[in-house]
């Protein structure tokens, strides 16, 4: 009888011990899992960061290329390494205004920008712009620093741009826009 007590106490035990390790082994797992989505968030955070960054658009100086309130996806990658160039859209930042801004460059460091009679000159040839509807107004001749761009908006009677505040350093430019995402019936892939 003894010897029945012992043994049915041992195997209590040892079932509570299994049962202790099962539940062990399933937090791990569960762990593990928890783990792995986490690791997952981060890298698609990642890969979002640094491909598809979300950007508002706030004005209308690009109009009528992204519009007030558009959504855009810029490329922080590209402002990393330097793959923008003449008549990307970019956003980049501005010490004396609040907001980021998103403008067109017209030309890179190195080139040498003239506008005049409503005209825009680079390196000496006119620069054939299908998406303006307005007026270039102003006179501008200048060198474009190396470590510049000399941007403007679309929208050329509403924007403020290199013509008034002088051109971007590279350092300034957060990423190059790649997608208009919203509205949706207006979605644009950019060059």
């Amino acid at each position: 009888f003894y010897h029945r007590v012992y043994m049915g106490r041992l195997i209590y035990r040892s079932s509570l011990f299994i049962k202790e390790n099962n539940m062990r082994i399933k937090n791990k797992g569960k762990a593990k899992e928890w783990l792995r989505a986490v690791i997952d968030a981060a890298v698609i955070l990642l890969i979002m960061f640094v491909f598809l960054w979300p950007t508002k658009v706030e004005g209308v100086s690009m109009c009528p290329s992204v519009n007030d309130n558009d959504r855009v996806a810029i490329c922080r990658f590209a402002a990393f390494a330097d793959m923008y160039g003449r008549g990307d859209l970019v956003v980049f930042d501005m010490d004396d205004y609040k907001e980021n801004m998103i403008k067109r460059i017209i030309a890179v460091g190195g080139d040498t920008v003239l506008i005049k009679d409503g005209n825009v000159y680079v390196n000496g040839e006119l620069v054939h712009e299908d998406y303006i509807q307005c007026y270039t107004d102003g006179y501008v001749y200048m060198s474009v620093p190396t470590d510049s761009v000399f941007v403007m908006g679309d929208n050329r009677e509403k924007s403020i741009d290199s013509r008034r505040f002088g051109t971007v350093k590279k350092d300034d430019i957060y990423g190059k826009v790649l997608l208009r995402y919203f509205p949706f019936n207006k979605i644009t892939i950019f060059g």
